[in-house]
């Protein structure tokens, strides 16, 4: 893996994602509002610098830990780098949105949004690596921990009937 994964910016993300990871299984409802404040921040400041400053995502090849990452960066995305990026961008605004919903596009949310994590964990100290995988495994216990809130309910209600 190329890039510094112990710079400092690598290193607050990662006390960060570990921070969030034991508020989720502490503090769920913290956790999801920090959960949503990132990505809808991440979705700002990407929608903007793909605007204004595209050319500053091909660091991310260099930086990529699997080559097909870096081949895809250097290939097709360094072609049209704003509408790909604009396009992430949206994405993580509806994950960040629907962190504050509930039911089916809260679960959808967070499983979205752990894919997403995963997905980019490839890109090495681009991502701040594990700090994504940290962030991923906080969203899955939200996921999984709010499924069984509701199983748990569903099933407390039919003993009490």
């Amino acid at each position: 893996m190329r890039g510094n994964i112990f710079s400092p910016e690598s290193l607050v993300s990662n006390g960060i994602a570990l921070i969030l990871l034991i508020l989720a299984i502490r503090k769920p409802v913290a956790c999801r509002l920090l959960l949503c404040f990132i990505f809808i921040g991440a979705s700002f400041v990407n929608a903007f610098m793909a605007i204004y400053h595209p050319d500053r995502y091909l660091i991310y090849g260099e930086l990529a830990a699997l080559s097909s990452y870096e081949q895809f960066i250097m290939g097709a995305f360094s072609r049209h780098i704003t509408t790909y990026v604009l396009m992430i961008a949206a994405g993580q605004f509806c994950i960040g949105i629907f962190l504050t919903s509930k039911g089916k596009l809260l679960k959808a949310s967070l499983a979205s949004a752990a894919i997403f994590l995963i997905a980019i964990a490839p890109l090495g100290a681009g991502s701040a690596f594990p700090c994504t995988l940290l962030l991923a495994a906080a969203c899955l216990i939200l996921l999984f921990k709010h499924t069984s809130i509701a199983l748990s309910n569903i099933w407390l209600s039919k003993i009490w009937k």
